[in-house]
């Protein structure tokens, strides 16, 4: 495109200025595009990309000038010093998460998120080359006929030649956190071509991207981009307090920061070297030439200080580490300012007429042109404040909406409900403590047992949970809920360890480890009230040396009173399956990987007892009612459990069920189109109502309550709702206003009139009736 200048306006602030080649400003596509861009980049605001100070697209030679932002690329700064710490990355993807929001918030679609175009400055980064910006309303700026963006950052929909919408940019902004937490690009080839394979049918490598960012980078590399992560849920699971918590000074590790404090120094030296070779023009020259009449002090293009060190030529080359096609596309980064011409002078300078950003610093800034006069030629774009959008949001809240209804039903999909619901309940009462795992409570004789991080059981009272009766150190991360077994509190220790904690006290029972030859990961169930299930692995051991080995993933049963493990096997095609089984006296029920219900027994090694072919992808979730068993998918199946024959089946219309919950003689179903819950009699498959909602999270089980049942909404920061069981009514929507991304609401229920709602580092008691 041209080459971009570190430059002074007026006032002495430090912009970078693009100069567009001349050959380039000849060709009448280009400068639609170049407008385009000058429009989508003034367009946007927020606090994380380079705010436009003042532009000519329609100039002989076309400018643009940005607010420079003294700080290293994402490329350069990992290139100098390696991978950024977790807490950096997070903070990280938190600021780009909001400036993405900016961007589609006008409509816009980037399109070309990666590395080089994110700068790292002291109050976080900033998105920045808007130069290939694609309007969603599907005006083609840059052709159909090339692939434009970085073929390491593209998204599965570039790489395919299909409409790229916001979710594409989700997708690139995984690939550059996973390249600031491991050091290179997720996916790799020798050869564009098998590059773009794995781009579109290939795993991401995150051998070395730590947790839980590998969870997060994961939500954004969804193939279907239905089913990724939008921005701003990854903006608060990535920060849960608001990015502008996170992003303050020293949120860069020291050696990034010395970069930054190194092109801060640079601008300074800058603005005196312009004082001294670039005199203010006389008033009456710019007058003359159309120009705002204030005197202007810039570096001339034929005396270049501190050109981009990368270039704007868009060119492939063996040194440059984004491989671009077709060549033509300009990086938008600023020059580095160390004074180093880095190249020959532009072939033509600014126009005399029209020096950039002369009138950056008016008191007065002029709104943007909504639309393009034969005589707007000139444009600036107002000041934009730095207050993130989460601080402006509580702000103007004032307090948060605890009990308070928020109904939000415009989004993606969704329905909209029959009748509004009326005030939820006050909470009677609340815990603040640590962050919470995502696991739902565990009921026993008027308390509640919840986990939390670093590794902490907890136990509330029911009547008054705001202070704990006790708390137990030293359980493991394992998300999934204490067990009630051999008249204790189970969970996991490391490695393969049991530790059982007491009820009334907290204090510990015992701890059974099982030694260096297996790994316990997850509690799935228990039964005869001293048997637990557990998932992990078997470890073969290669050498003598700890550490080395190779592991089977086993399921185990554990006998708590003999203190014995028992191995019940898993077929192959269930290694990697997320397994969530149903667990009884006498059989193991679980969805396996090839589309099958299936039955194990406890009692006899884990011997299959039966397998039923359902033809579909399951949900992993099932539940067991009596003898019944239900599975869901595009079809809600009941099947005996003992033999697994056929009892009902409901299909559904349109979308699939979701997740399940039962009670009584009912059994409950989540369904994605319309979003809602459906009611069917367990025993005949009659069914019994619907309720639509908004959009819901359908990743967690229904929690079944005496009289209603109650499931989340799919935004946090709109909490859950509550159905009446037996009419089917909305009932109500309780919310504490807060979004925090992947943490999602947790919700139990016991058979007293209790409801535990925990949602990150609250817990909430409401009564029911």
């Amino acid at each position: 495109m041209g080459r971009v200048y570190l430059a002074t306006s007026p006032a002495g602030r430090a912009v970078a200025v693009k100069v567009i080649r001349p050959e380039m400003a000849e060709d009448k596509n280009f400068r639609i595009r170049f407008r385009r861009e000058v429009a989508a980049a003034a367009a946007v605001g927020g606090a994380y990309t380079a705010s436009v100070v003042d532009a000519a697209p329609d100039d002989e030679t076309p400018w643009l000038a940005t607010a420079y932002v003294p700080g290293p690329t994402l490329a350069e700064a990992v290139a100098a010093h390696g991978p950024l710490p977790v807490e950096t990355v997070l903070a990280l993807g938190a600021g780009i998460a909001e400036a993405l929001i900016a961007v589609h918030a006008e409509g816009l679609v980037h399109r070309d998120l990666k590395p080089s175009n994110v700068l790292l400055a002291a109050d976080g980064p900033r998105v920045i080359d808007f130069g290939i910006v694609r309007a969603r309303d599907g005006y083609q700026l840059t052709g159909s006929s090339g692939l434009f963006g970085s073929l390491d950052y593209v998204c599965p929909e570039q790489a395919t030649g299909h409409p790229v919408g916001p979710e594409g940019d989700v997708f690139c902004l995984g690939s550059v956190l996973a390249f600031a937490a491991s050091g290179h690009a997720p996916f790799n080839g020798a050869a564009a071509a098998t590059l773009l394979y794995q781009v579109v049918h290939g795993s991401a490598d995150l051998t070395l991207v730590p947790e839980p960012l590998d969870k997060i980078i994961s939500l954004c590399h969804a193939k279907d981009p239905s089913l990724r992560i939008d921005p701003d849920r990854l903006s608060a699971a990535c920060a849960p307090g608001g990015a502008e918590q996170v992003l303050t000074e020293g949120w860069l590790p020291a050696r990034v920061a010395t970069m930054v404090d190194e092109r801060r120094a640079a601008a300074t030296d800058l603005d005196r070297l312009a004082r001294t070779l670039a005199p203010a023009r006389p008033a009456a020259d710019a007058a003359d030439a159309g120009a705002p009449t204030a005197s202007a002090r810039y570096v001339s293009g034929r005396t270049p200080v501190g050109p981009s060190s990368h270039g704007t030529d868009g060119g492939v080359g063996a040194a440059d580490p984004d491989r671009v096609f077709p060549a033509g596309d300009a990086d938008n980064r600023a020059a580095d300012g160390t004074g180093a011409t880095g190249g020959a002078p532009p072939t033509a300078e600014p126009p005399e007429r029209k020096p950039p950003a002369a009138a950056a610093d008016s008191a007065e800034p002029a709104e943007p042109a909504t639309e393009r006069s034969a005589a707007a030629a000139h444009r600036r774009a107002p000041e934009r404040s730095h207050v993130g959008r989460r601080t402006l949001l509580a702000v103007t809240a004032g307090t948060a909406l605890v009990g308070g209804t928020a109904l939000v039903v415009r989004g993606r999909t969704g329905g909209q409900p029959a009748r509004r619901p009326g005030p939820a309940p006050e909470p009677t009462w609340v815990y603040r403590g640590g962050p919470l795992l995502q696991t739902p409570a565990v009921f026993n004789d008027g308390t509640a047992l919840l986990k939390s991080r670093p590794g902490n059981m907890i136990c509330l009272d029911l009547r008054n949970g705001s202070q704990p009766k006790w708390v137990y150190q030293g359980i493991s991360l394992s998300p999934s809920p204490v067990l009630l077994a051999n008249d204790a509190a189970v969970a996991l220790g490391t490695g393969a360890t049991l530790i059982g904690v007491d009820l009334a006290g907290g204090a510990e029972k015992f701890t059974l480890n099982f030694g260096q030859d297996f790994q316990f990961d997850q509690l799935l169930g228990g039964y005869d009230g001293y048997v637990v299930s557990v998932l992990g692995a078997r470890l073969e051991r290669r050498s003598e040396e700890q550490g080395v080995a190779t592991s089977t993933s086993a399921v185990f049963g554990v006998d708590l009173r003999a203190r014995r493990a028992v191995v019940i096997p898993i077929d192959p095609e269930d290694v990697g399956v997320p397994l969530k089984p149903v667990v009884t006296s006498d059989y193991f029920v679980y969805a396996d990987g090839l589309r099958n219900v299936a039955a194990r027994g406890t009692r006899d090694g884990g011997g299959l007892r039966w397998r039923y072919p359902v033809g579909y992808d399951l949900r992993p979730g099932l539940a067991v009612l009596g003898g019944t068993v239900f599975a869901i998918g595009s079809e809600f199946i009941a099947l005996e459990l003992a033999t697994g024959k056929l009892r009902w089946k409901a299909k559904a219309e349109r979308g699939m069920f979701a997740s399940l919950g039962t009670g009584g003689n009912t059994v409950y179903a989540t369904g994605t189109d319309p979003y809602g819950v459906h009611a069917f009699n367990a025993a005949t498959g009659a069914r019994r109502w619907f309720c639509e909602t908004p959009r819901l999270n359908v990743d967690h089980p229904i929690a079944v309550g005496a009289h209603a049942v109650y499931v989340p909404a799919f935004e946090n920061r709109n909490g859950f709702y509550a159905i009446d069981a037996a009419s089917g009514r909305l009932l109500w929507n309780f919310t504490d206003g807060r979004e925090t991304g992947v943490n999602d609401w947790q919700l139990s229920c016991d058979g007293a009139g209790h409801l535990v709602a925990q949602h990150f580092d609250r817990t909430y008691g409401l009564p029911v009736t």
